[in-house]
């Protein structure tokens, strides 16, 4: 199921809104959602779990291979590392 998908379906589940009221609620909540997680913080998402993106330090180089196999060393910036804590319910319906 895509987006316009779903929108459509809670749109049917939900008789009262249109469709597209349904697309402007959905859209505002998640970027109200996105805007939460990228504070960094753990963030809960009723029904899946909880989330969070950190920004971390790299060490270390990296090294890219240029055409003609040259290889040059360059060192790594900040790097996003995101974490999520699925609920009981979710991991279930994962190994399904």
């Amino acid at each position: 199921m895509n987006h316009t998908q779903r929108l459509e379906e809670v749109a049917r589940r939900h008789r009262h809104l249109t469709r597209k009221l349904a697309k402007e609620a959905v859209e505002t909540y998640l970027v109200l959602l996105a805007e939460d997680i990228a504070t960094g913080e753990w963030v809960e998402i009723p029904g899946i779990g909880k989330i969070q993106v950190v920004k971390e330090q790299g060490a270390g180089t990296l090294l890219s291979i240029l055409p003609g196999g040259k290889r040059v060393p360059h060192s790594v910036g900040l790097r996003l590392r995101t974490k999520i804590r699925l609920t009981a319910q979710m991991k279930a319906r994962c190994n399904k």
